[in-house]
């Protein structure tokens, strides 16, 4: 992990294609202050590495949830 990077990992309810599943990526990726951004359609799940300099955890929760999927944090990491 990057030296000021965080990490969070949600479970999104409702994602029904890889088509979407890439969308969302890349919809996160253009975010500013996302570093990385991994969906899985088939597990459901949504893996966000950020800058929390440029990114509060709040904004990445709000980041994936604007997005319509109901989410909720599975995990966070660093700091």
């Amino acid at each position: 992990m990057e030296e000021n990077s965080r990490e969070m990992l949600f479970q999104a309810e409702a994602i029904t294609c890889s088509i979407c599943a890439g969308d969302m990526e890349n919809i996160l990726r253009e975010t500013e202050g996302v570093i990385d951004a991994s969906v899985d359609f088939a597990g459901e799940t949504v893996w966000v590495k950020y800058d929390p300099q440029k990114l509060d955890r709040k904004k990445v929760f709000f980041a994936v949830r604007r997005l319509g999927y109901k989410i909720r944090i599975i995990s966070e990491d660093g700091g």
